[in-house]
């Protein structure tokens, strides 16, 4: 389900392009693109449980952190534990085996405004010019998901973002399907920051 939120929020093009700065590393952003408000949901328990964005590394190939933004888009509260991923992108779905997946992490916030959620790889080496997919997932911690915890990810229309798109899969805790199913999309990219060095 796509909605476009009803309450403006101040923009975040600013602090991305700041991160920028005239460091060595460099960034694959759609914070720029991004009106503060405008989101995707909903991501959590119990079906959709799995929300990615596909890239294209260029250049620079060692992947030191990529994040998302949340808001709460439920209704009673709860709590999901989440991971983050990164697999090849084949055209479809995921591909091979992970080639980073982070510690499992709470999410519970529930005050409706977006939070900055953060993975860092460190420095996992890619390969210049093949497509990666950057996603969360609870479907290895589905039983942990409490209440219907859902959550909506910042979204910006597909052209933000000619490398890639936002991908996603109704799973009910299946992360087996991650590399054997289509992936389902539908003409958007996520707000999101990728840096690379």
């Amino acid at each position: 389900m796509y909605r476009r939120a009803s309450l403006a929020a101040a923009c975040t093009a600013a602090f991305a392009l700041t991160a920028l700065g005239s460091s060595p590393a460099s960034a694959i952003t759609t914070y720029p693109a991004w009106d503060g408000s405008e989101e995707v949901s909903s991501f959590g328990c119990p079906n959709t449980t799995t929300y990615g964005q596909v890239i294209t590394v260029k250049n620079k190939n060692m992947l030191s952190k990529f994040a998302f933004s949340w808001k709460y888009a439920g209704e009673s509260g709860g709590s999901m534990v989440v991971r983050g991923e990164v697999y090849q992108w084949d055209g479809s779905k995921a591909t091979g085996s992970a080639l980073w997946e982070s510690e499992p992490r709470k999410v519970s916030f529930t005050d409706g405004v977006f939070h900055s959620e953060v993975f860092k790889p460190g420095a996992l080496p890619l390969t210049p010019d093949t497509r990666y997919v950057l996603f969360a997932s609870i479907d290895k911690d589905f039983a942990k998901c409490k209440n219907g915890y859902v959550v909506g990810w910042g979204a910006v229309d597909d052209g933000a973002y000619t490398g890639g798109t936002f991908v996603f899969q109704n799973n009910a805790g299946n992360s087996a399907n991650w590399t054997v199913s289509p992936w389902s999309a539908f003409g958007l990219d996520l707000a999101f920051d990728a840096k690379l060095q």
